[in-house]
């Protein structure tokens, strides 16, 4: 880390205000700014206390690594999921009550800008980027810590999901259900954290992490309406 100046406690207040803020006030037209701006802010954030571009995964890193994981796991996430949507015993699985019936076109600015800038880009700029290197010195940890704050960010969001599918009836076996939801997220962060350091970039974990929101999303949006 670049000096002792940690802005880690702001980073933390702004990232827990923000999540009620992203879950209960934003609505779809302020998704995308809104992430972009407290993306920027982090950032600002980070560098002010002395990290280089490099310790936030800003980086150039290794572009042929991440430029190829991130085309394998587009492949086959894509592939999974619209065999997925296409397979009748499957594919009520993917029905998700909050995803409303649009029209093409804000179909594809959801899949194409919504989730690759608005949820992927911010995530990975705030968990794989600037918390990891603000944590600790350590990569491992710095790492681990920065996946249970992810675990955290989707306390609300599974919450929800869980509630409006109908799914885990009851207040226990919803508790249960968001935290074990919210676990297997931190996991999947922490994940993406270990390909960031392999990697030298966020590069690389934004890529899956946009390719697996995205073909969900589609697969979704397919199970939806049948086609």
């Amino acid at each position: 880390m670049g000096d002792d100046r940690s802005p880690i406690g702001a980073v933390l207040l702004i990232l827990a205000a923000y999540n009620v803020v992203q879950n209960s006030i934003l609505n779809e037209d302020g998704y995308v700014p809104g992430n972009v701006v407290v993306a920027a802010i982090l950032t600002g954030l980070a560098r002010d206390a002395g990290l280089a571009w490099e310790e936030i995964g800003l980086g150039r890193g290794d572009l042929r690594m991440s430029r190829r994981l991130g085309a394998w796991l587009l492949t086959s996430s894509g592939a999974f999921l619209f065999v997925a949507s296409r397979l009748p015993w499957l594919r009520h699985h993917l029905r998700d009550e909050r995803a409303p019936v649009l029209s093409r076109g804000e179909t594809t600015r959801r899949a194409l800008i919504r989730f690759p800038l608005g949820t992927a880009l911010f995530e990975e700029v705030a968990f794989r980027g600037v918390l990891p290197a603000l944590f600790a010195n350590d990569a491992r940890s710095g790492d681990l810590a920065a996946a249970g704050m992810f675990a955290f960010w989707h306390l609300i969001p599974t919450h929800h999901a869980l509630r409006v599918n109908g799914i885990a009836q009851g207040p226990s076996s919803r508790i249960m259900g968001t935290l074990v939801g919210s676990a297997a997220a931190g996991l999947a962060g922490y994940v993406l954290s270990r390909i960031r350091r392999k990697t030298g970039s966020i590069l690389s974990p934004w890529l899956i992490h946009s390719a697996v929101n995205t073909t969900s999303y589609l697969a979704v949006t397919c199970a939806h309406d049948g086609t």
